[in-house]
């Protein structure tokens, strides 16, 4: 049998973001399941450039492809700007920050993407950690209550280095930018996909005198998607899914609100 993936940022079409292949970059776009068609429906009309067959008697479950949409699929175009631009590699470290959704799904981009480097991840419960050391994280660090010395102690007893090369930052709260740079060693880069908060407060003297990077990443692009798939389809991945009765959705939200869903939520239909 075959199986379909909803690529789900739908362009204009016309414009460059369009023609270089980053609908999810277009100003006059559409985003699948807003507007019109909600996202919570059983069924979507769908016009067929938007769908990613991935052929074989269907291994992966529809709960675990439903993820790599979003959360699995933000991420990796993150680290990937990251590896393009040279941050990755041997003798380097990089931090995956925020172990939800998104994160448990960095952990392993950060190990397949990062050509060698020590990844740590960073969350603020033991919980979460668990799930980034059980995808790969080589250590983590509880970052709950604890101000940069404390983390910046932590990572060199764990890594023998007091600083980060690069930083996927999947929490997106101003505190976790704030560490994230804090902790970069020169020439050093953050990756920001994760969107808690909605100001970024940093100091201005060593992004210029230490010479960071700062990437927005927003989503990912057909052949992002089609990248990732490809990952899940050889057993590269791990998949972190609470599954959701549609009946359930409100009170699945308010527990997401509270930071009590472990991995990515999956809405399933009797």
């Amino acid at each position: 049998g075959v199986q379909a993936v909803v690529f789900g940022s739908w362009g204009d079409g016309a414009c460059g973001q369009c023609h270089e292949g980053n609908e999810q970059l277009c100003a006059h776009g559409v985003w699948a399941g807003f507007g019109r068609h909600g996202g919570y429906q059983e069924y979507l009309p769908v016009n067929y450039r938007y769908l990613i067959k991935i052929p074989g008697g269907g291994e992966l479950s529809p709960d675990n492809l439903a993820p790599l949409t979003d959360a699995g699929l933000t991420p990796y175009r993150g680290l990937k700007k990251l590896r393009n631009a040279g941050h990755l590699g041997p003798g380097r470290t990089v931090a995956v920050s925020g172990i939800g959704g998104l994160g448990s799904y960095a952990t392993q981009y950060a190990k397949l993407l990062g050509g060698g480097a020590e990844v740590v991840a960073f969350a603020r419960s033991d919980e979460k950690l668990k799930i980034a050391k059980d995808n790969g994280a080589d250590h983590v660090v509880n970052v709950r209550d604890k101000d940069t010395e404390d983390v910046r102690a932590e990572l060199e007893s764990a890594t023998g280095r007091t600083e980060l090369d690069a930083v996927i930052e999947c929490a997106g709260s101003e505190d976790s930018i704030r560490l994230a740079f804090s902790l970069l060693a020169a020439e050093g880069a953050v990756a920001s996909v994760g969107l808690i908060g909605n100001r970024v407060d940093i100091p201005l003297f060593p992004l210029v005198a230490r010479e960071y990077t700062f990437y927005g990443s927003f989503w990912g692009n057909y052949n992002d998607l089609t990248e990732v798939l490809a990952l899940a389809r050889t057993g590269q991945l791990k998949h972190s899914v609470t599954r959701v009765r549609f009946d359930d959705v409100n009170e699945t939200l308010e527990a997401i609100a509270r930071g009590d869903v472990l991995g990515r939520a999956v809405i399933v239909y009797d």
